[in-house]
């Protein structure tokens, strides 16, 4: 009777610091244990798995266990969404530039319109200084709105 070979067990892995249990960006897979070992990061321990998310999970090394982790606050812009578990930005900053960014646009494409009135001005144009000090008044205002 002939023996079969088992068909090689093909394995998951990830990786995580041995001091901090901070989950490595790298993961393997591979059927040879010897693979994983010539493939494991420096100052790392493999374990199975491909499914941790190294931006809030790690290992607490004195239990192995997987647990939670809060990554520091990039900037009081942001706020903790623990449904995404990840900081975002805070929607009244994310109002406040979405506000800054079309009055600036404003401002340019105002800027830009003001060129034919300073032809005209320059041309002796009447009416194109109440065109220009109409535009520069609207420009102010953004100005305003955007520096409070």
């Amino acid at each position: 009777m002939a023996t079969t070979k088992p068909e090689p067990i093909l394995r998951v892995v990830s990786f995580y610091h041995k001091v901090t249990g901070l989950f490595h960006a790298r993961h393997l897979m591979s059927s040879d244990a010897k693979s994983i070992a010539l493939n494991t990061p420096q100052d790392h321990i493999a374990i199975d798995g491909d499914h941790f998310d190294r931006l809030s999970q790690r290992i607490d090394i004195s239990t192995g266990k997987v647990v939670d982790l809060l990554p520091e606050q990039p900037s009081s812009d942001h706020e903790w969404n623990a449904t995404d578990r990840r900081w975002q930005v805070k929607p009244e900053v994310v109002a406040r530039e979405q506000t800054r960014r079309h009055a600036m646009l404003r401002i340019s494409q105002l800027e830009l319109s003001g060129i034919r009135s300073l032809r005209e001005l320059a041309l002796g144009e009447a009416r194109a200084a109440d065109r220009l000090k109409a535009l520069d008044s609207e420009i102010a205002a953004l100005r305003k709105s955007i520096a409070d």
